[in-house]
């Protein structure tokens, strides 16, 4: 019997113990610790829908054909997923031609005004046509290089205020390149492209 009015004894003061202890007030804020490390950067996401999008400056490898009169066409279709629906309903197209003159000076010219261009959802056709009909060629313009801009139509009309997309196609490179901040120039042309 002792041993139970031990434990209860025990049982009673634990209770009370507990029941009378209350939290005291919070002390003051302790000072702030110092910044962690910045976490790795994630991935670029995906350009959006009305986003400019350019290839890189890519080599002119064209195929010859000769036809039936002696004529000589020269062609390349470049791939181009930028190109979609939206772009050939809307958007506009600009392409250039990066070359070296005689002089080992180079260039860049608007492409449209050397090649016949026929733009699809996900590619673009290039021909040079003969001048003339019967026994001419057009010219091929392998060495040089070829590079496109997708324009989509939201952009185009703010950047190109008041111009069709014909008037888009004349400006020069360097102009394009400075209204839309692309790179300048031909910057990924191996280097015998390169003034000197």
């Amino acid at each position: 019997m002792k041993k139970n009015q031990i434990f209860y004894i025990l049982a009673f003061a634990s209770i009370v113990v507990l029941v009378s202890c209350s939290k005291g007030e919070a002390g003051p804020a302790g000072p702030t610790g110092p910044a962690g490390a910045d976490g790795a950067n994630g991935m670029d996401g995906a350009p959006g829908p009305d986003s400019v999008l350019y290839s890189n400056w890519m080599p002119m490898n064209m195929s010859e054909n000769i036809d039936i009169n002696s004529d000589t066409t020269y062609s390349q279709i470049f791939p181009a997923n930028a190109i979609t629906d939206d772009i050939l309903n809307s958007g506009t197209i600009l392409t250039y031609l990066s070359g070296v003159d005689g002089n080992g000076n180079s260039f860049i010219y608007n492409a449209a005004t050397a090649l016949t261009e026929s733009y699809y959802v996900g590619n673009i056709f290039v021909a040079s046509l003969p001048p003339a009909p019967s026994h001419s060629a057009g010219s091929n313009f392998a060495g040089d290089y070829y590079r496109f801009i997708v324009v989509p139509g939201s952009i185009a009309v703010t950047a190109f205020k008041g111009m069709t997309p014909q008037q888009i196609r004349t400006v020069s490179y360097p102009v394009v390149a400075k209204m839309l901040n692309l790179p300048a120039g031909n910057s990924n042309i191996p280097n015998k492209f390169s003034s000197q």
